[in-house]
C-alpha cells in the first residue's frame, strides 16, 4: 500500500493545500451526548490505574467530522462499481483469514477510473480521493483535544493512534490542528525524518512507532489485530497493557476491542453524530468501557487524579 511519505514533495504539498483549504471546518459543530442508559454508572468513573501511555481513535474522537467516520472517498455515480471492487477485495482478504479487512482507497479508486478507459497514476487517484473526502467529510479538531494532548506531553505520557483510516487521514489531522502529527518532525507514516526536527511544543506529540492505520495494516476495527500489535510495541517499552488507556467514540470498534487486549478504555461521547454506544453487541457487554466521558476536559481531569 502506498503511504503519503512516498509521494513526491510537490504532490505532498498539493495534498496539504487542498485539505487545508477545502477539508477543514473552522468551527466544530459538536454536541456532547448525555450518559446513555447502560453507561450512567461509568460516567467520569476513575480509571483503574494511572495510564503510562495513551492511544486514541481519530474520527469522532480526535476529529469532529460530518460523517463521524471516514467518508466513502468516491463519487456517488461510481458507487455500484466501487461496491463491486471493495466486495471482491474483502472476499479475497477474508479467504486469507482476515475477518475485518481494509481496502486501499487509492487502488480501488484507480481501478474505478480505469474502467472508464483512463489509466490514472497513483497521484491522480489519490488526488481524486482527497477531493471527494474534502467534499463528503470535512473535519475539525475536537474541542479540548489539543489541551489533553498537551497534558499528556507535559507528563511524559507516550501517545499512540489506532484508526480505521485512509492515506489522507494524517493530512486532515495536521490541517485541523495546524501542527505536525509526530514528535521531532517524524514523517506521518514511518520513522524517517522529513523536514527537519520540530520542537516538542510545535507538534501533537504522537509517536510514529505507536501509530497503526487500517489502510496500512489491511485490517480494520473491530478486528483486534491492531490493538494486539500496539500492545506488543508498548511491551517493548516495558509498558504493560493494563497501564495503557485507549480513547474512542465506538464502544465496539474502540473500547471492546482495546479492552479485549487488556487496555483501559474511555468511551468518548463528545459528539452526538459519531457516538456509538453499541449496547446490543455481545462483545461490548462482556468487555465494557472502563469509563465514559463527554469531553476531553473530563478525561484530562481523570488523567490527573
Amino acid at each position: 500500500m502506498v503511504s503519503a511519505s512516498e509521494f513526491p514533495a510537490a504532490f505532498d504539498a498539493e495534498l496539504k493545500k487542498l485539505i487545508h483549504e477545502r477539508g477543514i471546518l473552522p468551527v466544530p459543530s459538536v454536541k456532547p451526548v448525555q450518559p446513555p442508559s447502560g453507561y450512567e454508572h461509568l460516567y467520569n468513573k476513575s480509571l483503574p490505574a494511572a495510564p503510562l501511555a495513551v492511544a486514541v481513535d481519530i474520527y469522532g474522537t480526535l476529529l469532529a467530522s460530518v460523517a463521524g467516520e471516514p467518508g466513502t472517498a468516491f463519487p456517488p455515480d461510481m458507487a455500484k462499481r466501487l461496491r463491486a471492487i471493495v466486495h471482491a477485495d474483502h472476499t479475497l482478504a477474508r479467504a486469507r483469514g482476515i475477518p475485518w479487512p481494509e481496502v486501499d482507497a487509492i487502488s480501488v479508486f484507480a481501478r474505478v477510473l480505469t474502467q472508464d478507459g483512463s489509466t490514472p497514476s497513483r497521484e491522480a487517484a489519490a488526488l481524486a480521493c482527497a477531493r471527494w473526502e474534502c467534499a463528503a467529510n470535512p473535519c475539525s479538531a475536537m474541542p479540548g483535544a489539543s489541551l489533553f494532548l498537551e497534558l499528556c506531553r507535559g507528563n511524559n505520557i507516550p501517545l499512540g493512534l489506532v484508526s480505521n483510516a485512509q492515506f489522507y487521514t494524517p493530512y486532515f489531522v495536521e490541517a485541523a490542528f495546524r501542527l505536525p502529527l509526530f514528535r521531532s518532525g517524524i514523517n506521518r507514516n514511518d520513522s524517517t525524518d522529513r523536514e527537519g526536527s520540530a520542537t516538542p511544543d510545535r507538534n501533537l506529540g504522537f509517536e510514529a512507532d505507536l501509530a497503526l492505520w487500517s489502510y496500512r495494516t489491511g485490517r480494520a476495527k473491530p478486528d483486534g489485530w491492531m490493538f494486539d500489535e500496539l500492545a506488543s510495541r508498548m511491551a517493548a517499552r516495558e509498558i504493560p497493557s493494563e497501564r495503557v488507556l485507549y480513547v474512542g467514540n465506538d464502544a465496539l470498534n474502540d473500547c471492546a476491542c482495546a479492552g479485549e487486549t487488556g487496555f483501559m478504555t474511555a468511551l468518548f461521547g463528545g459528539d452526538r453524530r459519531s457516538f456509538r454506544p453499541r449496547l446490543d453487541e455481545a462483545r461490548v457487554l462482556s468487555t465494557p468501557p472502563s469509563t465514559f466521558v463527554r469531553s476531553w476536559d473530563e478525561l484530562g481531569r481523570l488523567l490527573c487524579i
